[in-house]
């Protein structure tokens, strides 16, 4: 297998898969090695050691191809030291980033990542990765690689001519009318390509059109598989994180939050959000054991 070594400063690969970002359910992880396909072409995978990733890869692919899937993939490029510098204005978030050193955010096919968020509606981590890998399962492409076989994740075209019952074999339950209306939305790719050149407001607003996308769902789509750094998703975690460190326990609507994260964390808050889901999470688990 080729094999390559990108340097990395200030990443933690698994930080970065582990934070309930779409590689937590896209990629395989264990024993803190990554694993993904790439186009259908060849099976890549990472091991990071201190500051290098090394990245080795089967299939039809060249060296300079999987070094840009993966400086695009993990965001590699961006200037971390900026960011924390961007970020870290209280106790809190200082604590955050001292834990969670080098989590990145992540960039995924905006499908893949559509997908990914509409199976996390009421749902949890383990759950979300089951459904995502049924769907693989059921509706991917099976791909060979030097004698080894794989599913690709699913395009829209087939989800869009699954029956409900082949798709709540998935275990989606009602998630399962929802995933058939983003495939219908985006079987001709139009959709997803015109959102790249929209405007954080614009772009929100033609996602929220799709029957089963709400803001939540909007702006992860935005944050994880655009790279819009004004969106700001917000689940009970982030939500509740926010009321107790940030607005004084108030009850406060979502729209309020946002306003108050894109002032706060001016032009950064979408990475503020990841630090304050995973490392608020971390902390509810915490309290909650005692």
């Amino acid at each position: 297998m080729p094999m390559i070594s990108i340097p990395v400063k200030c990443f933690s690969l698994h930080h970065s898969i582990t934070s309930g970002q779409p590689p937590l359910f896209l990629m395989d992880y264990e024993n803190r090695k990554a694993s993904f396909l790439f186009k259908k072409r060849a099976l890549v995978e990472l091991k990071q050691a201190g500051d290098e990733l090394i990245t080795d890869w089967k299939g039809d692919a060249s060296e300079d191809e999987i070094r840009d899937e993966v400086i695009m993939r993990f965001r590699l490029e961006d200037d971390m030291k900026k960011i924390y510098k961007n970020i870290i204005k209280d106790r809190f978030m200082l604590n955050a980033v001292t834990v969670l050193y080098g989590l990145r955010l992540t960039l995924t096919d905006p499908w893949e990542t559509l997908v990914c968020f509409i199976c996390s509606m009421n749902n949890n981590l383990r759950n979300i990765k089951c459904i995502v890998n049924n769907l693989s399962l059921k509706f991917g492409e099976r791909v060979e690689l030097e004698g080894e076989y794989f599913n690709s994740f699913p395009d829209a075209q087939s989800l869009s001519k699954a029956d409900f019952r082949a798709l709540r074999e998935c275990k989606l339950g009602f998630r399962a009318k929802f995933i058939k209306s983003v495939a219908e939305a985006c079987m001709d790719g139009h959709l997803l390509k015109k959102i790249l050149e929209m405007r954080y407001d614009e772009a929100k607003e033609e996602l929220i059109k799709i029957d089963g996308v709400g803001e939540k769902i909007a702006n992860a789509v935005l944050l994880f598989g655009y790279g819009q750094l004004l969106a700001f998703p917000i689940d009970v975690w982030v939500r509740r994180t926010m009321s107790e460190v940030y607005l004084q326990n108030k009850k406060v609507s979502d729209k309020k939050i946002k306003e108050f994260a894109n002032d706060y964390w001016n032009g950064y808050a979408g990475y503020a959000q990841q630090y304050v889901y995973w490392y608020g999470k971390m902390q509810n688990r915490l309290h909650e054991l005692g």
